[in-house]
């Protein structure tokens, strides 16, 4: 039994680090959300929230989180975003192509190999 326990506790940890929330702003308001509004986000009644448990999404967040130190500051200011990625305390929005990404005033143009375009519906 006293093995168990540190081991149920060790997947109960594990399994935390490796869930990304996505929230997708719904179409008809998808393209009003910038940087100046990103609380429109919370707002239930114009998004949709979708809890993801993925190790790879998990790994991708934080190697994006990451880059986006070395992104360059105001690059897509008043761009408009679409999604927004929640691990911890941390979220990343990202453009609606997935192709621009924005954390603490810094901006990146990378394309994801694993949250793109083609995976974000199967997220």
């Amino acid at each position: 039994m006293k093995k168990i326990i540190p081991l149920i506790i060790f997947i109960i940890l594990t399994s935390c680090k490796s869930s990304v929330t996505v929230i997708t702003a719904n179409d008809v308001y998808g393209y009003s959300i910038t940087s100046k509004n990103f609380r429109e986000f919370s707002n239930p009644n114009k998004t949709t929230l979708k809890q993801v448990k993925n190790k790879d999404v998990a790994a991708e967040f934080d190697y994006m989180k990451n880059y986006l130190i070395t992104g360059r500051e105001h690059l897509f200011p008043d761009g408009v975003f679409t999604y927004a990625f929640v691990k911890d305390s941390d979220t990343i929005y990202a453009s609606s192509n997935l192709m621009y990404w924005w954390h603490k005033e810094k901006v990146i143009l990378y394309q994801s190999p694993i949250i793109n375009t083609e995976t974000i519906t199967e997220l």
